[in-house]
């Protein structure tokens, strides 16, 4: 009978100073795992911001491929905007009308053009899509855009990039002309520790190539004529 008493009998609670070793080790374990979790997280929206720009390479592509090798325009801003920009993002038009929207989905799907990393509310300006396309491929000139088979090593040229945050305005990358006063520079926004717009020997981004193809690459490298000027050998 004292036995089953016994056994039958409460057991004691944990101690204050058990409840905290259990906390501590909890706080530990987090302050472990959170690091790894932030870069595994980030790891997913670089690959989800690649495969943007692989689909927005191939949707120039066949824009091309449909309108005799002409690239479309840079959309860079123009007041009231140009019919044939490649994105047409102004308050006062639809991004259905965008000319690489038939290419992409129906209706256009918004995130498409967005890095899931981009924090859209520190853009200073109404463009609220995280890429832009090469000014000196899309620009204006004789009243045309350049054509495909202009562009020397396609392969190797910089059609769209995944812009800083810092100084998206638009959706033209024109950091070498005067439109983009030298300030336009890829996002290191996947390299959090270097965002800084100012610094250009630091950091890394995505960026779609003129055959199609995307790629992760250091900043450094998009100030490098032999990626961004279409007629560089």
């Amino acid at each position: 009978m004292r036995n089953q008493a016994k056994r039958g009998g409460r057991r004691p609670g944990f101690t204050l100073v058990e409840l905290l070793v259990v906390i501590g080790i909890i706080a530990l374990l987090i302050s472990i795992l959170l690091p790894s979790l932030s870069r595994a997280r980030e790891a997913g929206n670089r690959t989800k911001c690649l495969s943007n720009l692989r689909q927005l390479g191939m949707a120039f592509t066949m824009y091309c491929n449909d309108n005799k090798q002409q690239y479309p325009r840079p959309a860079g801003g123009v007041a009231g905007g140009l019919p044939e920009d490649w994105v047409h993002w102004e308050a006062a038009r639809k991004l259905e009308d965008s000319r690489i929207a038939p290419y992409i989905s129906r209706p256009m799907n918004p995130e498409v053009l967005r890095c899931p990393s981009d924090t859209l509310e520190s853009h200073k300006t109404a463009y609220k899509y995280s890429y832009s396309v090469n000014f000196n491929i899309c620009r204006i000139s004789g009243n045309k855009t350049l054509k495909t088979t202009q562009v020397r090593s396609p392969s190797d040229k910089i059609l769209i990039v995944e812009e800083s945050s810092e100084t998206v305005d638009d959706g033209c990358w024109a950091w070498q002309a005067e439109l983009g006063r030298g300030k336009n520079v890829i996002s290191a926004r996947h390299d959090r520790q270097y965002e800084d717009s100012t610094d250009f020997t630091k950091g890394r981004a995505n960026v779609a190539f003129c055959d199609g193809h995307a790629e992760f690459i250091s900043r450094s490298d998009s100030f490098d004529a032999r990626y961004w000027d279409p007629l560089k050998n």
